[in-house]
């Protein structure tokens, strides 16, 4: 079994090109305007809904622009292995995006918060 696709809402468009594709690198393929009959049928959500596609090999995130709002407390993330941990720890800083750490006994864990609020795992590649 392969992972497909994660989805993630995002509360603006600007804000999802700004941290997926500028941020993470990855590249916009898709837009599509989710018809409202197919986002009720989907979401529960009778409206039109535009969803932005970024992909970079081995990744592909579906990003649905909505201002949708989770529960608190939310667990919902994913996570990405990366090459370079310590450069995009210094670009999250230098970019004003969130890093949480999480320390217990002899583990850290790193998550990066996007605009809106998703949380995205990282870990450094072997």
């Amino acid at each position: 079994m392969d992972l497909n696709h994660i989805g993630v809402t995002n509360k603006s468009e600007g804000q999802a090109l700004q941290f997926y594709r500028d941020f993470l690198g990855l590249e916009k393929t898709r837009e599509i305007l989710l018809a409202p009959e197919l986002s009720e049928q989907l979401f529960s959500l009778s409206q039109e809904v535009k969803v932005l596609v970024f992909e970079k090999t081995g990744i592909k995130v579906e990003v649905f622009i909505s201002d949708f709002h989770h529960a608190n407390p939310n667990f919902t993330h994913f996570g990405i292995m990366l090459d370079n941990f310590s450069e995009v720890i210094e670009k999250a800083r230098r970019s004003n995006v969130d890093i949480i750490m999480g320390r217990h006994k002899d583990k850290t864990v790193y998550f990066l918060k996007d605009f809106s609020g998703n949380l995205i795992e990282i870990k450094q590649k072997s």
